[in-house]
């Protein structure tokens, strides 16, 4: 497939939001260690992320997109409103671990 530049963007989700939920109550999820990293400067904990994922809905999706680097997986980003502060939380299903990779999970438009 010759990358056109294109995100191939999509309004509807890449996965199924309660099979996200089910892997992430499951402890069927990663995250990368730059999300890691971002997490202990805020002083948040694994719990905030699976609270934050627990209580997204069909209205916090953002978007999904193709992966740049891996054109097979496609990354559904979600914009959700978290105890009055919107956060930016983007994942993809990767089938190695039979549930999701966290690639970013911090407050909407900030730098991680």
């Amino acid at each position: 497939m010759e990358d056109d530049g294109q995100r191939d963007e999509r309004s509807d989700p890449a996965v199924d939001l309660q099979q996200v939920k089910e892997a992430v109550r499951s402890g069927r999820y990663e995250i990368t260690a730059r999300v890691r990293r971002h997490m202990r400067r805020k002083g948040w904990v694994y719990a905030d992320l699976e609270s934050c994922i627990s209580e997204l809905t069909e209205t916090d999706l953002h978007k999904s997109q193709r992966h740049l680097d891996r054109p097979e997986a496609r990354l559904d980003i979600y914009r959700p409103r978290v105890r009055g502060s919107r956060k930016y939380v983007k994942f993809f299903w990767e089938e190695r671990i039979g549930g999701i990779l966290v690639l970013s999970f911090c407050d909407d438009g900030e730098a991680h």
